[in-house]
């Protein structure tokens, strides 16, 4: 091995990713510092709710980018929209990409956190309502790409006029590949969705704490390895989550005082090394050394790995977002963009997923890398899924998609209201008489123009052919007849 990486949570015990806690003590910065009214003091580690981390600071960032690409193109006058439809996408993106990727997270990759029965299901409603919506690190992507994909839908349908919604999405696949460079990043950030075991010559291998499928720390006690579950905050389900424990595996459980031990022969499937942490530093083991007393629980890492978080950064994010930049400066008809994304981003996903280590929900005895058919794991399933609706909107905006530059603006300017029926104009009295305010503006000028105009009217309205009389030549005489010879 040239060289192995560790990712910052192994060598630093203060790195976290985790920027606003709200707790018992006060508002706590960093998992660090607690700021409450007898001033700053440190952090108890006494749980609460996250306010912002990493991963919540990137989703705004990615949303502000949504903002950005609307609000540019509609400047640039490629996206022919007024100034406020912008904030509509982004308003309808925001619910889409939350509700969207929440959801098949839910119901695809992890039903048995939020539904199932304890210990890693909710002990009661109030926890399964507090999982779904203040637990946001379970997203999916592709169920953000189907959920914005809805809410343009009912969109298209609800708008009156109807909105451009072609054009619209290719606004939308640009933004959301820059929207993926950072999602991806606050991946690493956050150590997880790591990759496969990395060959030994691969100089940027690295190190990933190590997580059960059901997020918690997976540790090595008396030469077993157990998951490091964290009690309930509410003391009146402390009780009733114990108990469940018990009953899930008796003997398993070991009480720690703020967490227990549970032992669960699923808790993890793959290469693994020790932690045996010395004034020296980190040290890492494949095995235990024998006759040798340690701490326990000693804490457990991956093997090296690739760093699948940043390939994907680069597959799905970054030159997803320069082809989407290329086609839309070739491309002539809308919506060609927004079906280009729902190719190539399946396409890198395709691709980057036979480097990152499958979901561990999917992990079990004989399939321990946790495919789910013919060897491919879910995302790319769920790739190929996409990629044939994206090859399906190519086709149909190739042949039916509006031309760009026949775009109406949208929404329309509103008609101004034809008057019915003839216009009458009232003149009150003394305009124009005896006051002789008519002199002072104008009006006796104003009604010779409308004599001089009244004459060419009736001459356009003369029937072809008819000679024009003037009125001079009624005061001539008509000539004399010639005189017949008698």
């Amino acid at each position: 091995m040239l060289a192995v990486l560790n990712h910052p949570k192994l060598d630093y015990d203060w790195f976290t990713t985790t920027l606003l806690r709200w707790s018992s003590e006060g508002l706590v910065v960093y998992d660090r510092w607690v700021l409450n009214f007898s001033g700053v003091g440190s952090y108890g580690h006494t749980g609460g709710e996250v306010l912002l981390d990493f991963y919540y600071l990137c989703y705004l960032i990615a949303f502000i980018g949504v903002l950005f690409f609307f609000t540019r193109y509609r400047k640039q006058g490629w996206l022919k929209v007024k100034p406020h439809v912008p904030y509509d996408a982004l308003l309808l993106t925001m619910i889409g990409v939350l509700v969207g990727a929440k959801t098949a997270y839910i119901f695809i990759y992890n039903p048995e956190f939020y539904f199932g029965p304890p210990p890693y299901g909710p002990v009661d409603t109030n926890d399964m309502l507090r999982r779904i919506f203040l637990n946001w690190s379970g997203m999916a992507s592709h169920g953000a790409a189907a959920g914005v994909m809805c809410m343009a839908i009912l969109w298209w349908l609800r708008a009156r006029p109807k909105v451009p919604i072609a054009q619209l999405g290719d606004v939308g696949g640009i933004a959301a590949a820059f929207g993926a460079i950072w999602i991806r990043l606050a991946n690493f950030m956050n150590a997880e969705l790591y990759g496969r075991a990395a060959p030994e010559w691969l100089p940027w291998a690295m190190r990933f704490p190590v997580r059960s499928g059901k997020g918690n720390q997976v540790v090595w006690h008396n030469n077993v390895l157990w998951e490091k579950m964290f009690k309930p905050e509410d003391p009146a389900q402390v009780d009733a989550w114990l108990q469940n424990l018990q009953q899930a595996n008796p003997g398993g459980v070991v009480d720690q005082g703020a967490y227990v031990l549970f032992k669960n022969p699923d808790a993890y499937r793959q290469g693994y090394e020790l932690v045996v942490r010395t004034s020296e530093g980190a040290q890492y083991l494949s095995e235990p050394a024998a006759n040798t007393l340690y701490w326990n629980p000693l804490e457990i890492v991956t093997t090296p790995r690739h760093p699948s978080q940043l390939y994907q950064l680069v597959l799905e994010g970054l030159l997803v977002l320069i082809f989407l930049l290329i086609l839309r400066k070739r491309v002539k008809r809308a919506g060609m963009v927004a079906a280009g994304f729902w190719i190539a981003y399946p396409v890198a996903r395709f691709i980057g997923e036979f480097f990152r280590q499958p979901d561990v929900q999917f992990q079990q005895a004989g399939n321990e890398l946790g495919t789910v058919f013919l060897g491919l794991s879910m995302g790319q399933l769920l790739s190929l899924l996409m990629a044939c609706v994206g090859g399906g909107l190519m086709f149909y905006f190739a042949r039916y998609g509006r031309v760009i530059a026949d775009e109406p603006m949208y929404p329309p300017d509103p008609e101004k209201p034809r008057a019915k029926g003839p216009v009458s104009v009232t003149i009150e009295q003394g305009m124009g008489g005896s006051t002789g305010a008519g002199e002072i503006a104008g009006i006796e000028n104003v009604r010779a123009a409308l004599a001089e105009k009244e004459k060419e009217w009736a001459k356009d309205e003369r029937p072809e052919g008819t000679l024009e009389r003037h009125d001079d030549d009624q005061d001539k005489p008509e000539p004399d007849q010639p005189q017949r010879g008698n």
